[in-house]
């Protein structure tokens, strides 16, 4: 099973992957963020994400491993079709499963708010503009094209059992 997380910046795709990825055997996690930290960016940074996803998907599965999750940000139904499309070409019997991160406006802005306190460098004025502006465009998303609907307001502990649940693992 291939398991994506989607959402805005600071609503907890990091956390809710690592821990569900904790909670499911043979499972990695890859976390978009980190694999496009690259200097200078790339030039189509989801092409080289996606592309770095496959092949990661592709050699872990040579060790044995059967699971991922993966979170990013990803803002249109075109992008997500590109990942599926690449997954499927390396496993083309792969279970790929996304879910929208939600949460309300004012919670998220709690967690950015509360994550910049272990933070070296202080980049609030950057993370609240880039939510706002991540918020405004998967609110435009309709039926599902970004991924199920999945709110996070609670514990991580409470949405990994729920997920397992409605992913029957």
């Amino acid at each position: 099973m291939i398991i994506v997380f989607n959402g805005p910046l600071g609503i907890g795709k990091s956390t809710l992957a690592e821990a569900l990825s904790e909670s499911i055997d043979s499972c990695v996690m890859l976390d978009g963020d980190h694999l496009v930290a690259a200097n200078p960016p790339p030039a189509d940074e989801t092409e080289y994400l996606h592309a770095t996803i496959a092949l990661l998907v592709a050699h872990h599965r040579r060790f044995g491993y059967r699971h991922f999750v993966i979170n990013h940000l990803w803002c249109t139904p075109e992008a997500l079709a590109d990942l599926r499309t690449r997954l499927l070409d390396v496993d083309a019997d792969a279970d790929m499963r996304c879910f929208l991160l939600t949460l309300p406006r004012a919670e998220n802005l709690a967690r950015i708010e509360r994550r910049q306190g272990v933070r070296a460098i202080d980049e609030t004025e950057f993370e609240l503009q880039t939510v706002a502006e991540e918020r405004e465009i998967l609110s435009q998303a309709t039926g599902g094209e970004l991924g199920e609907l999945f709110d996070v307001s609670a514990p991580p502990e409470e949405l990994v059992a729920t997920l397992l649940r409605r992913l029957e693992l």
